[in-house]
């Protein structure tokens, strides 16, 4: 058999300090007490995270993503073309090596201006989530 034993709040000084406005115990406490008749609510500030002149680091993560998986796509359709359609894999290799794939959207304009047989690649892959099944 088990057994287990708790503290009350008021023995754990170092979780809960017994005085938030003395600074002297905490110096880098990120919160400020509100100067209303609710002592247990905090105020506290949101922290800044610098981008140094540029995009924030959520909106470079989700470039990154899109670039990442326009990449991902881009191998699996040449894998599926590899298997029935050799000719357009072959086309499509030939592309990418002229072509980088850093930029998804850049790629994928490049891509689509510069063949028919590209375009309507692209235009098939982006029509398929679209498309309904006879049985629904």
């Amino acid at each position: 058999m088990e057994s287990c034993a708790t503290l009350p709040l008021s023995q754990l000084p170092y979780v809960y300090p017994s005085t938030l406005s003395s600074n002297k115990a905490y110096p880098f406490w990120p919160c400020k007490r509100r100067s209303s008749s609710q002592p247990t609510r905090l105020h506290c500030s949101k922290m800044f995270v610098p981008g140094f002149g540029e995009a924030s680091p959520e909106a470079k993560a989700a470039q990154n993503l899109h670039n990442f998986f326009t990449f991902v796509a881009v191998k699996i359709v040449a894998a599926q073309l590899e298997s029935y359609n050799h000719e357009a894999y072959e086309e499509l290799m030939e592309f990418l090596s002229r072509h980088s794939l850093n930029d998804g959207d850049k790629f994928c304009a490049s891509m689509f201006r510069e063949s028919s047989r590209h375009k309507n690649l692209g235009n098939d892959y982006y029509q398929l989530p679209n498309t309904q099944s006879p049985y629904a």
